[in-house]
């Protein structure tokens, strides 16, 4: 018998979000900014303090039936570590810790942003996160091209610090240039880019800044796309002219914002390197092919 009511937690580098499946839909429970692999960085396993975040994060998920997803920065835990933190967060929570592989986020991620599309052309979908970035080339709903890369929006903000302050000092090219150098380049090119993984739509709607209608394909999961060029001219107006401590402070989400910059930095370069005319901004995430899995029994 189908479950109709479950809860799924998606955990990252920086981002924790949940989702409720109720009655065949997927319902959005909000995020919590936990750096961590910044803190990981630092302390060499994982922070006291992101771990009782995350905890107080899942038991104010009024659900009985929880699954809870692990990325980026727990594939990077030595074995001990691992084995570690599994015992550990069972303890906390009575529930299981599953940790999914660049090739399991990439391909559960893609199916939720090609489910409603129907553009006969060639698509990439870009899977950003605080410490690794995913890539998928898709052409007639299938993915012909992937690439995983081990790098993400803090680590393109640890390479160029000032980039967390009120304003950019670091030339534009000069970061961009340096960002590509950590990019494998696919042989595929694509016209559009589908931003998924993170709330692209989410730094669109704060800094209200315009997007226009989708005007490839209706869905209703990818409501809006940018031309590039309008895309650049905003991406630079937010690095030199957007006051970002006052843009922390008024969203009360300070940990997010200052990646923000980090992770438009990645979305450029792969948009460079894939000669991409327009991109989607999305609030897609592997939470919709997790969805099926689970209504398949497969976990």
């Amino acid at each position: 018998m189908e479950k109709l009511r479950f809860a799924i937690v998606e955990i990252g580098s920086t981002n924790t979000k949940g989702y409720l499946y109720e009655n065949n839909e997927v319902l959005d429970l909000g995020f919590r900014t936990i750096e961590f692999k910044n803190h990981y960085k630092v302390q060499g396993e994982i922070s006291e303090e992101d771990k009782q975040e995350l905890y107080d994060f899942i038991k104010g998920i009024d659900c009985e039936d929880i699954y809870v997803f692990g990325t980026s920065i727990f594939r990077n835990l030595t074995i001990e570590q691992k084995e570690q933190w599994l015992k550990e967060f069972k303890e906390a929570t009575n529930l299981d810790f599953r940790i999914v592989s660049s090739d399991e986020e990439n391909e559960l991620t893609v199916y939720g942003a090609i489910a409603e599309t129907d553009y006969p052309g060639k698509m990439a979908v870009m899977i950003g996160g605080g410490g690794s970035t995913e890539l998928a080339i898709v052409e007639n709903k299938k993915i012909i091209e992937k690439k995983n890369y081990p790098f993400g929006a803090m680590d393109t903000s640890d390479m160029f610090p000032d980039i967390r302050g009120t304003y950019a000092k670091t030339p534009y090219d000069e970061m961009l240039a340096k960002t590509k150098e950590l990019i494998s380049a696919p042989q595929n090119k694509a016209d559009l880019l589908i931003l998924a993984g993170g709330d692209y739509i989410y730094f669109y709607e704060e800094l209200e800044y315009p997007v226009e209608s989708n005007k490839f394909y209706e869905s209703s999961l990818q409501p809006y796309c940018l031309d590039v060029e309008t895309m650049d001219f905003l991406d630079k107006k937010f690095f030199y002219e957007i006051n970002l401590d006052e843009v922390c402070e008024r969203t009360h989400n300070e940990g997010w914002w200052r990646g923000a910059r980090g992770m438009r930095l990645c979305v450029k370069s792969l948009v460079d390197i894939l000669n991409v005319k327009y991109i989607i901004p999305t609030r897609i995430s592997m939470v919709y092919g997790i969805v099926e899995k689970i209504k398949n029994h497969e976990i």
